[in-house]
């Protein structure tokens, strides 16, 4: 029997389809021909977990993220369905922690088992936990030199109000006429040497008298030591009694004080102590100046280009498109506006509640029975980047939206546009 070249391609196009399904299923994480088991985890926020994010345990690959849902109760909590291999148990008591997978904050769920006997069952739920992203981490090693630079700013600041006082002009007239008085008053030194030696000469005879009366009081004194040890035995009984007065600590303590707080002074004004490098090393300055200006501009580049830091792809869909920092204003010229896509649910959400605080005027819109919501609406760009980043706190997933005569086109295309 002969077969026909129509049912052929008929065969090679079912096999073809068949093939595309399981290969796009595949690169989801999802093998038709493997069993797998579902377990599920509550969470109160995901941070950027999405569908096909990996199930490690010890960073070994056990399963994906099937589905990401909002939990039936209306509370706002997400509940995540996990595909697990099917010869891989997880023991009770243990728990799934989202955690970053990459120095990009890609996220993934990592399994943490505990030394339960006894095991989850298939469809059962897992306490879920989330870890700090790498922005909290950042933030928290950043925030005490951030303070630092703070008080060191503002010691660098009073140091120099002083010197402008000090090196006004009515400064400098005063020191000028201050080192013209010291001249003077050596001149004057000079003139009364040359005088007392003048008199020296004339009143020799007169000097040679008055040492020797010099002499005979010493001779008196000598005669009358006794009488003076007298007096020093009394003098040191008394010292004694002093000393065992109850103020003799306070003042041995607050001479210690002092001392303490000369070399702690000493310290400060060298260059060869930590302290002292705080207060007197110009270059820590501009360095810390230097690391936050450089951070700043790495987080934004960051936001508007992570596939230059991190690009995986199976298929090449088209060239990829960065954006420069400060992208040219030309938005308004090409009716070019931009809104930030804040979330997207059946459930509606009033304009006044506290997740959309601090996102200006927001805007909903309906679309067969789910409630979209929006922030911002301008033609600038940058202000829309702002935005954008202020809308990720409470919504991880929020996305910048550009329309071009009043109709949705994709981010690429507008940004090409605004790059010619």
């Amino acid at each position: 029997m002969r077969i026909s070249k129509f049912v052929k391609i008929g065969f090679l196009m079912v096999f073809s389809i068949t093939a595309l399904v399981w290969g796009l299923s595949y690169l989801k994480g999802h093998d038709f021909f493997k069993p797998v088991n579902y377990y599920y985890a509550r969470y109160p926020k995901i941070d950027g977990l999405q569908e096909s994010s990996y199930v490690t345990v010890n960073g070994f690959r056990v399963g994906t993220v099937k589905k990401i849902e909002f939990a039936e109760d209306k509370s706002g909590d997400l509940i995540v369905t996990f595909m697990i291999d099917n010869d891989f148990r997880i023991p009770a008591n243990s728990a799934a922690h989202i955690v970053s997978s990459d120095i990009m904050g890609t996220r993934a769920v990592k399994l943490l088992y505990s030394d339960s006997p006894v095991y989850f069952s298939p469809g059962d739920t897992i306490p879920g936990e989330i870890e700090g992203d790498l922005k909290e981490q950042v933030s928290l090693q950043v925030l005490p030199l951030k303070k630092k630079a703070e008080e060191l700013l503002s010691t660098i600041d009073s140091a120099i109000t002083v010197l402008t006082v000090i090196f006004n002009e009515d400064a400098r007239k005063n020191l000028s006429e201050s080192f013209e008085n010291i001249n003077r008053t050596i001149n004057n030194l000079e003139n009364t040497s040359k005088v007392i030696n003048e008199l020296m000469v004339e009143e020799k005879s007169n000097i040679s008298k008055l040492i020797s009366n010099m002499e005979g009081i010493t001779g008196n004194l000598k005669n009358n030591s006794e009488r003076f040890d007298n007096v020093i035995r009394n003098l040191s009984i008394l010292s004694d009694t002093l000393a065992s007065l109850p103020f003799t600590p306070v003042v041995t303590d607050m001479s210690k004080a002092v001392n303490s707080l000369q070399v702690i002074l000493s310290k400060i004004s060298s260059d060869q102590s930590t302290a002292g490098l705080l207060f007197n090393d110009d270059e820590l300055y501009y360095n810390i100046t230097g690391l936050t200006a450089n951070l700043e501009r790495l987080m934004t580049d960051i936001r508007s280009n992570p596939k230059r830091y991190l690009h995986f792809s199976a298929l090449d869909m088209g060239r990829n498109v960065y954006v420069n920092a400060s992208p040219s204003q030309k938005a308004e010229n090409l009716n070019l506006t931009f809104r930030v896509h804040l979330v997207s649910t059946t459930t509606q959400i009033p304009a006044e509640a506290p997740v959309f605080a601090g996102l200006g005027k927001i805007e909903e819109s309906i679309t067969n029975g789910s409630f979209a919501y929006f922030a911002g609406n301008t033609n600038d760009y940058l202000d829309i980047e702002r935005t954008l980043t202020r809308a990720q706190r409470n919504f991880p997933d929020a996305y910048i939206q550009p329309y071009r005569d009043g109709k949705e086109i994709k981010l690429e295309k507008a940004l090409r546009l605004l790059n010619k």
